[in-house]
């Protein structure tokens, strides 16, 4: 996946994005309606896929 030409952008993208996940783990875990569980649940999932994506681009050197 490329997505911007800047080198740095890479790594800061996979960090945003790691540290999304982590925020909404945390935010599962303190969620104690069902519907809103699974909402972020659903996100987390989407985020995820888009960190791997990111991280076996071939493009770029994984350092987090």
């Amino acid at each position: 996946m490329h997505l911007l030409p800047i080198p740095q952008a890479h790594e800061v993208l996979l960090w945003a994005v790691k540290a999304a996940i982590s925020d909404l783990q945390t935010e599962i875990g303190h969620t104690d309606q069902q519907a809103m569980r699974e909402d972020l649940q659903k996100r987390k999932e989407i985020l995820s896929v888009i960190f791997a994506r990111l991280g076996f681009s071939g493009n770029q050197p994984q350092s987090l």
